[in-house]
């Protein structure tokens, strides 16, 4: 009975990055277009790298990894 469900969440993270790979390209793809490589483009790298820091610290990062262990034994000790 896990497999099927394992599975089915599998295919739903799967999809899910899939499609963030693709908005990804077709980000790069439209802001090639439309800034070139001129200093408008590279200050817009400049402010987008400060949030997506934070969000990698924060999803991706340590921060998440230890987290979500305290945060489940908070929620089933409740």
């Amino acid at each position: 009975m896990k497999i099927p469900y394992l599975a089915r969440a599998f295919m739903i993270v799967a999809f899910g990055t899939i499609i963030s790979r693709i908005f990804g390209l077709f980000r790069e793809i439209f802001s090639a277009k439309f800034f070139g490589t001129t200093f408008i483009y590279d200050a817009f790298l400049l402010a987008f790298m400060i949030p997506n820091f934070f969000r990698g610290l924060v999803a991706e990062g340590a921060l998440s990894t230890a987290f979500i262990p305290v945060f489940t034994e908070y929620i089933v000790d409740e």
